[in-house]
């Protein structure tokens, strides 16, 4: 059996050699026409938070990149981290990627099966590949989480050099403890092929972007190159440094709903939203501001302090890598993606199966003086969460629009400036055949003499030099989603949306009109039968096409163990 590195070798050959009989890809690999492409990604961060988007975080670096390109208003992910980051580095739809369902959610039913393997399968090629044998370095830090036996490591997955977390998520610290104990078979970091000890001062946002400045500070030649860093930041645990731990002290203090209208207002300024956006006080599923005691208000202003300072020191840091591309030379010529993976999220750190109040508050020091540093672990919690998502409602793991609406910006050379925000819908799935566009490095059709799974994104390149006013067109070709038996579909200004229990008492299809209720509070489903028949039965062809699995009724997980689980052999029974 070849080795995981003979593998990668064998992979770029083939590919290379797809490449040899094609025009474009015979120029140099100096050629200045093919740009740099720096893709970051931060972790469950809300569609308001960032300044541009009106948020009251400090975001000057981040804030700064639409004044060379565009802000997108209507950009779509996965509600949940993984299934955004395979269609992301792939450009196929969750489900036939491998992402079917998120690890370690699957179900017997789904278990191993085609499409919901668990890491990305052997249908697809990473955006690192397709680049690599196009002439492009390629780099990544940061958090994978596409598989975590070696055969997955972005190593093998076209990435030169590489420094990643493997797993979902974890202490930001050099502890790193896991979310919960069934994640500590992926609780790992590896560089390249090797898993790797922290440093004592590890930090997640800090290191990262060290890893990725050495990676660009040590290439030698001119030939272009492909950076994704992939923040763990905000992700809970909520987690900032000495510098950052009293950064927004009192900011918060005024309430959940102050700073959500504060925020509305901003975006109704800078048009992210149309101006009749209506304050949306969210689905009613936690407690208000005016209902919690003093104690609570000031435990909860400390979530959000530090969820704040998480995001200004994620920006601070991604500072210093736009300051290393400007000292190498490579700043004018290097395109900026800039995105989250889905809504901010509501879960507290005791809904991590197994997880329980009580052992959270036996682990960790959760006093109030003491959350933040590396001994605790807290999270931003439903109310906060939906205050991020301003003004969508729901938020990550639903296919709310606050679960699935994430801010998008793309700046750089070829790529138009636009004054305001940008309204046409695009999907994540879009952004690899965007950057293979820019890169003029097509992906082959097939692989080894196996085809590959087809694209979901179409390319928003057109777009984005001001030569198309639209990305997607939604009427003729619906945007569809399912995660965990949350479902939608968008077509043209319709949405369809079966959320399951507890966000709902009763799974079944709601119809709303994005156009008039972005905050999806008046469901036509009864006034528009029609309508929503043609959605829903869009919707099922779209689930036969991609070969959507429908959940059992518990995970796996829960009888087999993790062990086994994330062994992801063949069951024995």
């Amino acid at each position: 059996m070849k080795s995981p590195v003979l593998m990668t070798f064998t992979l770029i050959a083939v590919v290379a050699g797809f490449w040899g009989c094609n025009s474009s890809s015979t120029e140099s690999s100096n050629n200045p026409a093919k740009p740099n492409i720096l893709l970051i990604v931060v972790d469950d961060m809300g569609f308001s938070d960032l300044g541009c988007y009106g948020g009251e975080i400090k975001t000057p670096n981040v804030d700064a990149l639409p004044d060379r390109g565009v802000r997108f208003s209507k950009f779509y992910t996965s509600s949940l981290c993984a299934p955004t980051r395979a269609m992301l580095i792939t450009g196929v739809d969750n489900h036939q990627s491998g992402l079917g369902v998120m690890p370690p959610n699957h179900t017997r039913e789904q278990y191993l099966q085609p499409g919901y393997e668990g890491p990305i399968n052997n249908r697809v090629m990473t955006i690192a590949e397709v680049l690599e044998a196009g002439g492009y370095h390629t780099y990544m830090t940061g958090k994978w989480h596409l598989g975590h036996h070696a055969k997955d490591y972005p190593a093998n997955r076209g990435f030169e050099k590489s420094f990643v977390f493997l797993g979902g998520g974890a202490s930001h610290f050099n502890n790193a403890f896991p979310l919960s104990s069934v994640e500590i078979p992926i609780t790992e970091y590896v560089r390249d092929l090797q898993i790797v000890e922290l440093p004592d001062d590890f930090f997640s946002t800090i290191n990262y972007t060290d890893e990725m400045i050495s990676f660009i500070s040590k290439q030698k030649d001119d030939a272009p190159l492909f950076g994704y860093l992939a923040y763990t930041a905000p992700h809970d645990p909520l987690h900032v440094t000495d510098d950052y731990f009293k950064e927004y002290e009192g900011v918060y203090d005024v309430g959940y709903a102050q700073i959500r209208q504060k925020r509305l207002e901003r975006m109704k300024a800078m048009g992210m939203v149309a101006k009749d956006v209506p304050d949306n006080p969210g689905t009613g599923k936690f407690p208000t501001w005016d209902q919690l005691d003093e104690g609570s208000k000031k435990k909860q202003a400390r979530r959000m302090e530090l969820y704040a300072s998480m995001i200004e020191q994620m920006d601070t840091n991604l500072g210093r890598l736009i300051e290393t591309l400007k000292q190498e030379g490579r700043y004018e010529n290097t395109i900026f993606i800039f995105m989250s993976d889905n809504g901010a999220n509501p879960k507290e750190a005791w809904e991590y199966a197994p997880n329980t109040p009580e052992s959270i508050a036996r682990d960790y020091d959760n006093s109030l003086e003491n959350v933040g540093t590396a001994n605790s672990f807290i999270a931003q919690g439903g109310a906060w969460s939906e205050v991020s998502n301003t003004p969508f409602s729901y938020f990550k793991t639903t296919t709310g629009e606050g679960g699935i609406h994430a801010p998008l910006i793309i700046c750089g050379p070829g790529v138009q400036k636009r004054e305001s925000p940008v309204h046409t819908v695009s999907h994540v799935t879009d952004l690899f055949p965007t950057i293979l566009d820019f890169a003029g490095t097509p992906r082959p059709a097939s692989l080894n003499g196996r085809e590959l799974a087809p694209l979901y994104g179409v390319s928003a390149k057109d777009f984005l030099s001001g030569s198309s006013d639209i990305i997607r067109d939604t009427e003729d070709s619906p945007l569809c989603f399912e995660m965990t038996e949350n479902k939608a579909i968008i077509k043209g200004k319709w949405k369809a949306l079966m959320l399951k229990p507890p966000y709902v008492q009763k799974a079944e299809w709601q119809l709303f009109n994005l156009e008039t209720d972005t905050g999806e509070k008046n469901n036509l489903a009864s006034s528009n039968p029609e309508k929503l028949h043609e959605l829903v039965s869009d919707w099922k062809k779209y689930a036969k096409e991609v070969g959507y699995i429908e959940a059992g009724q518990a995970p796996l997980i829960l009888q087999i163990g993790s062990d086994k689980f994330y062994s992801y052999e063949p069951l024995n029974d």
